[in-house]
């Protein structure tokens, strides 16, 4: 099934072809995660309000905007808005449609990915089944990174890149495609951090080059060590066209380079094998010494490191568990068609690529109109379906009573002339970003580099009730926690404060006068 076809150019440009069906049903599966968590990310809300936060300074922020100050020990706080370029796609999903409009764009993005994946795979000469086969396994691993925040394009980012670093290796890499992944590094660093990842992955090929030139001695590694050290460089200084210039690497790297905020939530931690979907991931790590040791093919030395470090990385850390799996399905996808036992089962049942058979895989461009249609039908509907079918989890985002809690805040200030103090569930400062600001102001959310050490822990000190929790309370007038909280228990039987509203998910108290 992995014979290769001649090259075809002739293909009709707007026939949709089985790379669309991919796009399709990428963004379906997408979009039913926006029913689900998908849109429950802690940090959806000021990534949208960064935008508005912009336009009206008219500029790049340096200052925190969201959060109260009269709470604070110090008056302000540095906040770049160095993740501005991944904001404004889902801002414009936004305005266009709300939450349906944000999931929208976030199933295309993704669904680009699969589409970009799936050709990889066609071009590397697989079969369309084994290509088919290998971007399902890749985005159902994928997926469990698939929250609607600009992380998405580091995932896409870092595809490109790692497919370039290897096409380097192999003496594949046009010159065309250097300068477009130079270009790319510049729109990466304002996307998102994750550009980092990529200038690691061009780093550690840079590593493999060095080593076959002065440890094992072959000559043409030299040649390819210039062009990846070249590549290195240029894309390094293409990610300082950005508003903050070299400053935004100390940005990064306060929040990376901090082990306490890389202890602080699951996502920097070891992956969970014990959580459900677990095994959308689990089955990619079992797989891939299975499938490279069963092949006959022998990965180039670039695939291994690449991968073993993003493995490494992933079993270290959540966030790079999606990550790790885009670097390595186009390897493992390459090694399983030349599987002995794959090989024999295909000549048994007679199954071939060549022209006229059902597996037959035409190569050459793509047409891409009918993605494009999909696309746009996509943001049409979810105009049509504006509020009716994306939701949010209250057990994880309670915007019921958050909503509740702008309201009542905003007649307390109507009544009391005076902006109110707000203490709030850590999860939850970004939806009352998102949905109150520039009125409500926000006591912390998961902007860790913002709200720093001392304040994360007086949070969890205070949620807890542990001795003092009173006094970090003294000026706060409304309080909107989780109803099992060890502060909501105190407060229950405090008689300064009353009980406003409760769901079970969240409940409000108001400061007594």
């Amino acid at each position: 099934m992995s014979e290769v076809a001649p090259l075809e150019t002739s293909r009709v440009w707007y026939r949709p072809g089985i790379a669309d069906v991919v796009f399709l049903l990428v963004a379906l599966a997408v979009l039913r995660g926006a029913r689900h968590s998908m849109l429950d990310d802690p940090g959806l809300g000021w990534h949208l309000r960064n935008i508005d936060a912009m336009r009206g300074q008219g500029g790049w922020l340096r200052e925190d905007p969201f959060g109260d100050p009269r709470t604070r020990d110090d008056a302000s706080r540095p906040w770049f808005t160095n993740q501005w370029l991944g904001e404004v796609p889902a801002y414009l999903g936004w305005e266009w449609a709300g939450l349906e409009g944000i999931a929208a764009v976030n199933a295309i993005v993704l669904a680009w990915l699969g589409r970009r994946l799936y050709m990889a795979l066609i071009d590397e000469g697989l079969s369309w089944p084994m290509a088919l086969v290998w971007t399902s396994l890749g985005m159902m691993g994928t997926s469990c990174s698939w929250n609607a925040r600009p992380n998405v394009f580091s995932i896409l980012f870092l595809f490109f890149t790692a497919r370039a670093c290897i096409r380097l290796h192999e003496g594949r890499l046009s010159k065309r495609s250097m300068v477009g992944l130079v270009l790319m590094f510049t729109l990466w660093a304002n996307t998102h951090g994750g550009f980092v990842a990529g200038l690691l992955t061009l780093g550690a090929t840079c590593g493999v080059e060095l080593g076959m030139w002065l440890v094992l001695g072959i000559g043409e590694a030299k040649t390819k060590l210039v062009r990846s050290g070249g590549l290195l460089l240029a894309s390094f200084f293409a990610t300082l066209i950005n508003p903050y210039g070299i400053e935004l690497y100390r940005w990064v790297f306060q929040l990376l380079g901090d082990p306490y905020f890389m202890e602080l939530h699951q996502e920097w931690k070891s992956p969970d094998f014990h959580s459900g979907g677990a095994m959308r991931y689990e089955l990619l790590l079992l797989l891939y010494p299975l499938v490279l040791g069963l092949s006959r093919r022998r990965p180039t030395l670039v695939e291994v490191v690449l991968g073993v470090l993003w493995l490494h990385l992933a079993l270290t850390g959540f966030r790079y568990v999606a990550l790790w799996i885009i670097v390595v399905i186009p390897t493992m996808a390459r090694s399983s068609v030349q599987i002995s036992y794959l090989e024999d089962l295909a000549a048994r049942l007679r199954l071939n690529a060549a022209p006229g058979s059902l597996f037959h895989t035409p190569r050459g461009p793509s047409p891409w109109l009918a993605s494009l249609v999909v696309a746009l039908a996509l943001l049409g509907w979810s105009r049509h379906a504006e509020g009716t079918f994306a939701f949010h989890d209250q057990k994880i985002i309670a915007s019921e009573s958050l909503d509740r809690l702008i309201e009542l805040t905003r007649q307390w200030e109507a009544e009391q002339g005076t902006r109110p103090r707000i203490f709030h569930a850590y999860d939850w400062g970004g939806y009352l970003t998102w949905h109150g600001w520039p009125n409500t102001l926000t006591w912390i959310d998961d902007r860790n580099e913002v709200q720093g050490k001392d304040r994360i822990e007086r949070y969890f000190a205070i949620v807890a009730a542990k001795p003092g929790w009173e006094d970090h309370l003294g000026k706060i007038d409304w309080v909107c926690i989780n109803p099992e909280s060890a502060l909501a228990e105190k407060l229950a039987a405090d008689t300064r404060w009353k009980v406003r509203h409760n769901d079970g998910y969240a409940v409000i108290y108001e400061r007594l006068r």
